[in-house]
């Protein structure tokens, strides 16, 4: 596969011919994240415009439920705009999920460098507070419905938000726990699952079920204080 330009935008490279060689001439978020999730993406002005206003459309009307004409129609982008950089609504719909997954992807890296200089404890709080502030926003939320959605016409899309999204952050995990693996009877895969589901299993459920609404920071770090404490005197051996 051809390397892609640091400011490559997202329809250029959708609209190459060997972007997906394994899908023939189909041009999927397959493509786009496996070659742009390295690289920092940055659409031109008016492609940034579009992919935001497509963003919160899809988000507010679902995938099936939206249409180009009526996009352009109540965001006043015309629509010869979005034509301009994205061919049809799969495209642009792969754009915008292509974008937040990269993003997400950046994200844990980033972290993954930073939790490198801490102790167990703060670095376990560190991921906690990451993964929540993410997953438990009404727009994350309302993303994994069209993405889960989407999955079952398109399992490509499924697939790579969880390679990108929950095994990236198994993965963090990982590495924390492989480089102190003296410390628990239990393997760094187990670690990593275990902490992730005490994590957000619960508060996952609340906010689908509008049992809760969304977390304010203090309440994010209390719980993850908690969790970590409840964690480490189950998972690990007292020191």
């Amino acid at each position: 596969m051809r390397s892609v330009r640091p400011d490559a935008t997202i329809n250029e490279f959708l609209r190459r011919p060997d972007t997906d060689p394994e899908a023939g001439s189909r041009r999927s978020v397959t493509g786009l994240i496996r070659s742009l999730a390295e690289v920092r993406v940055q659409p031109k002005a008016k492609e940034q415009e579009v992919l935001e206003v497509a963003t919160a459309y899809f988000l507010k009307h679902g995938y099936q439920g939206a249409s180009i004409n009526a996009m352009a129609r109540d965001s006043g982008i015309s629509k010869e705009s979005i034509y301009r950089y994205f061919s049809s609504k799969k495209q642009l719909f792969e754009a915008v999920i292509g974008r937040e997954l990269i993003e997400y992807r950046n994200v844990m890296h980033r972290l993954d460098v930073t939790l490198k200089t801490m102790d167990l404890r703060t670095a376990l709080i560190t991921i906690a507070e990451t993964v929540l502030s993410v997953i438990t926003t009404d727009r994350t939320l309302a993303l994994r419905r069209l993405i889960f959605e989407e999955a079952r016409h398109s399992p490509d899309v499924g697939q790579h938000y969880y390679e990108i999204g929950p095994a990236q952050a198994y993965r963090v995990l990982e590495n924390v726990f492989t480089s102190r693996q003296a410390e628990s009877d239990f393997d760094a895969a187990a670690l990593s699952r275990h902490f992730m589901a005490l994590i957000s299993w619960r508060i996952m459920l609340e906010r689908e079920c509008a049992v809760s609404g969304a977390m304010t920071k203090a309440e994010i770090r209390a719980w993850s204080e908690a969790i970590v404490d409840d964690f480490t005197k189950a998972f690990l051996r007292a020191r």
